[in-house]
């Protein structure tokens, strides 16, 4: 039994770890999904994401104070939910009360993390959504009560860190989200329109969804770094998008951002100013 744990932040993450390493423990069938320890190094970690999400049976998506209004964390859950029952997805609190939880979170029923009841309801919940033979209670209750310690144990130790500790250098950056959203949507897209119509009319629904959200991509991407798109256009030879900073006539546009978006995309990304001066290139090949 496939299960995805979704984390934003440092303490979310070190929850989602421990929840990987706990879960067997009670269940010996879950196979658990974090993608800080399951993606291989030099995988490719968006496509990884992206078919985890699609494959999986349960969703834990661990919220943490900090973490509660996270765009990625909000938009995972999202992603979850629409794969299957809104009940296998699950807020797993940690340092927070159920009142708590606000947003797009708050529809799902929550456990909260240090209620032995509460975790002890989400395992039974898993065991009976196991693609496979289900645990006897009897048993789950044995293999509950010798792991419950480990669990509370380490979940105290996070609940007393502070948010001051958070490792900025392990939180998603915003290019990365923005690239693993636009994926995840256009997959939806095509399930939704290809259980609408037949096979052209999905590719008909697909292409103009596809157009739209891609396009909101650009104008959210170079928004999150000061940027304003004026235009944008597409043709055999990439994406030709006109820009401009408010601020600073200065500024210059990173090189690691264009090629990040050209990856997004799949084609090749040009970025000019107002006066059509060329600011900045992919230097990706897609041929």
């Amino acid at each position: 039994m496939k299960v995805f744990l979704s984390w934003s932040g440092e303490r979310s993450r070190q929850v989602a770890e421990s929840l990987k390493t706990w879960l067997p423990d009670v269940i010996q069938e879950i196979d658990p999904w974090v993608s800080t320890q399951d993606i291989a190094k030099g995988g490719r970690g968006i496509n990884e994401i992206t078919h985890e999400l699609s494959s999986t049976d349960f969703g834990i998506v661990c919220v943490t104070p900090e973490n509660t209004a996270s765009a990625w964390i909000n938009f995972e859950a999202g992603s979850l939910a629409k794969q299957f029952d809104i009940a296998h997805v699950v807020p797993f609190l940690v340092d927070m009360k159920i009142a708590d939880l606000t947003g797009p979170l708050s529809q799902f029923q929550a456990t909260v993390g240090e209620s032995r009841e509460d975790v002890r309801k989400l395992v039974g919940d898993l065991n009976k959504s196991s693609t496979g033979k289900a645990v006897t209670e009897n048993r789950l209750d044995r293999a509950f009560e010798r792991s419950w310690l480990d669990l509370e144990k380490i979940l105290q130790v996070i609940r007393n860190s502070t948010p001051e500790d958070v490792r900025q250098s392990v939180e998603r950056s915003e290019a990365e989200m923005l690239e693993e959203i636009l994926l995840l949507v256009r997959k939806q897209e095509y399930r939704r329109a290809d259980m609408e119509g037949k096979e052209s009319q999905a590719e008909d629904k697909l292409s103009h969804g596809r157009r739209f959200n891609e396009d909101e991509f650009i104008v959210s991407s170079f928004a999150k770094i000061g940027w304003r798109v004026t235009r944008s256009s597409w043709d055999s030879a990439g994406v030709n998008i006109t820009a401009l900073h408010p601020g600073d006539g200065s500024v210059s546009l990173s090189r690691d951002f264009i090629d990040r978006m050209a990856k997004a995309l799949g084609r090749p990304v040009i970025v000019a100013g107002e006066s059509g001066t060329i600011l900045s290139r992919s230097g990706s090949s897609f041929s």
